[in-house]
């Protein structure tokens, strides 16, 4: 009984030996898991100005005397003449008088027929002549019952005095 018991050791532990499994490929197949494709695609967007509520189109405007002008990277997206007490903005296409102005401390409202233009906390640093330059954060645009938001517009605002 005494040699049995070494012969069995033996061969329980080579038997323990011989059953290894390589694992090769691993695949996911509970189709549970596996979500479709299109309901994880984020749609992409190519022309983010297109998803705006209106458009606002840039006018053929320059500062001067008596004007001022507000820009947006650069091209005119507004303007008011304190003197004519008038200006304009241009929303999708159609031009729109603005015939009220205010200017308080860092901030500007102008409004016209439909549309009210709030352009709050402008930080003014630069003066040319008699213009004062300087940015907004932020002017909110509100054309009939829409709201656009815009940011980093720029001002040249020259007096007539």
């Amino acid at each position: 009984m005494k040699k049995i018991l070494p012969i069995f050791l033996i061969a329980f532990l080579g038997s323990c030996t011989k059953e290894k499994e390589t694992i090769t490929d691993t695949k996911i197949s509970d189709s549970a898991l596996v979500l479709p494709q299109d309901s994880v695609e984020v749609p992409e967007i190519k022309n983010p100005e297109a998803t705006a509520v209106f458009q606002i189109n840039p006018l053929d405007v320059s500062s001067g005397k008596g004007r001022s002008v507000f820009t947006e990277n650069g091209k005119t997206i507004f303007y008011f003449e304190q003197n004519a007490n008038k200006g304009s903005i241009r929303i999708d296409g159609k031009d729109y008088p603005l015939n009220s102005y205010d200017f308080n401390e860092n901030n500007y409202t102008l409004s016209g027929d439909q549309v009210k233009i709030e352009a709050t906390n402008g930080d003014f640093k630069d003066q040319t002549g008699n213009c004062v330059n300087g940015v907004f954060p932020e002017v909110k645009v509100t054309y009939k019952d829409k709201v656009l938001n815009l940011t980093n517009v720029s001002v040249q605002d020259c007096p007539d005095f």
